[in-house]
């Protein structure tokens, strides 16, 4: 290996020492070309090294947390690009198909790395077909055409609401102090809950103004300050307002007839679990199709009405989950018998007010309700069985 270093510290030498001047214009681009090439096999090549000083935890050795951290200090890079390095080893490890694509070309390495979570996801189809699916593509379409491989290929025994929950048990934000007056605030969110809080922050910041040359990054951050400190003042009120997305998706993958996903009008692929979710619990522009033929725009009688909704802001009173303190203006809307599974009506006694977390927890699949609005209870993942009364001022469970 020192002889193979030390050869490739020659060639990179005669490289840097050659003038560019002499290269003629037509013969720029594919010496650009060439030198991504080969730049993206001594990547690759430092991938596979890296992972195997992990398997040694050479790290260690000189006192740091993991091999990230180690290569980003002895390195002197940065922890997102040490990471990125391990992140391929891992993907080209994983998948001896998508090892041979990178070693011909066919494949970048940052392509490579974006199908590291698909090839994680324990999915049931074949990674040569994805592999196949994506040579020749950008990162970015990679990722994208992962996405859709996992929706078309679950993990065998798994359901839509297993697969949907483990991504939930995923969702944090940080917030960390860089120790120079500045925060990072970093984290992930579901598909559903990224495009509530976008679409809020983009109808915050309002339409682009002459004179404001604030990046789309920076007004995010200064949308999200504004609604905080409307809430602090105790402007904030809650309502029936709800974020307007766009979502495709065909009859057959709704209904759960056929695996698949929708996808939103900015392109991002929404598992058909959380389509079906927000069908119940925002003002969703739906666009259902069956081989590609436009079947219909939204049924009203999906969502509660008007009425219905107020009713239920005096019935219930707030979130009905026990111990749950968050008022009714600020809760979703619920099918206690499920609107597509269950062919649950949209009727008063039947529908439930929670807040976001507990709209969520009640869908988990070893969470089950009984009864109806009037007579609710709720069965844990332990097993207990709880009652969920109505608190509200019209509720058969007032005060005498």
């Amino acid at each position: 290996m020192r002889a193979a270093l030390d050869l490739l510290h020659q060639a990179t030498t005669a490289v840097l020492d050659a003038d560019l001047a002499l290269i003629g214009v037509d013969e720029l681009g594919p010496t650009i070309l060439s030198m991504q090439a080969e730049l993206d096999r001594v990547r690759v090549a430092q991938s596979r090294a890296l992972l195997e000083a992990d398997r040694h935890q050479i790290w260690k050795w000189s006192g740091h947390r993991s091999i990230e951290d180690w290569l980003a200090a002895k390195g002197k890079t940065t922890k997102t690009a040490a990471s990125k390095q391990r992140k391929l080893g891992e993907a080209l490890n994983k998948s001896k198909d998508l090892a041979d694509a990178v070693d011909a070309g066919e494949i970048s390495p940052d392509t490579a790395s974006a199908l590291l979570p698909a090839l994680d996801s324990g999915h049931s189809g074949s990674n040569a077909d994805l592999v196949d699916a994506c040579k020749g593509a950008t990162p970015g379409e990679a990722a994208d055409v992962g996405n859709l491989f996992r929706e078309w290929h679950p993990p065998e025994g798994q359901s839509d609401a297993e697969r949907e929950h483990a991504k939930r048990q995923r969702r944090g934000i940080r917030f960390s102090d860089l120790g120079d007056g500045m925060t990072r605030v970093d984290g992930q969110l579901t598909t559903t809950d990224a495009m509530t809080v976008e679409n809020a922050l983009r109808a915050i910041t309002g339409k682009p103004l002459d004179g404001d040359d604030r990046t789309r990054e920076q007004k995010n951050a200064d949308a999200l300050v504004m609604l905080a400190d409307a809430y602090a003042k105790g402007e904030v009120r809650g309502g029936r307002e709800r974020p307007t997305v766009v979502v495709t998706v065909d009859i057959d993958v709704l209904e759960g007839r056929t695996p698949g996903a929708g996808r939103s009008s900015t392109g991002q692929v929404v598992p058909a679990e959380i389509v079906r979710q927000m069908c119940t619990n925002a003002n969703i522009v739906r666009l259902l199709t069956s081989n590609s033929v436009p079947l219909d725009l939204g049924r009203s009688q999906r969502l509660a009405s008007d009425d219905q909704y107020k009713a239920l802001l005096a019935r219930d009173g707030g979130c009905r989950f026990e111990g749950c303190n968050m008022p009714a203006d600020w809760c979703q809307v619920d099918h206690i018998h499920e609107w597509t599974a269950q062919n649950g009506p949209t009727d008063l006694h039947l529908l439930v007010l929670w807040c976001v977390y507990h709209h969520s927890f009640r869908h988990r699949p070893d969470v089950h309700l009984h009864g109806d609005a009037n007579n609710l209870s709720i069965t844990l993942p332990d097993g207990r069985t709880m009652p969920l009364p109505a608190r509200g001022p019209t509720s058969q469970n007032k005060a005498a």
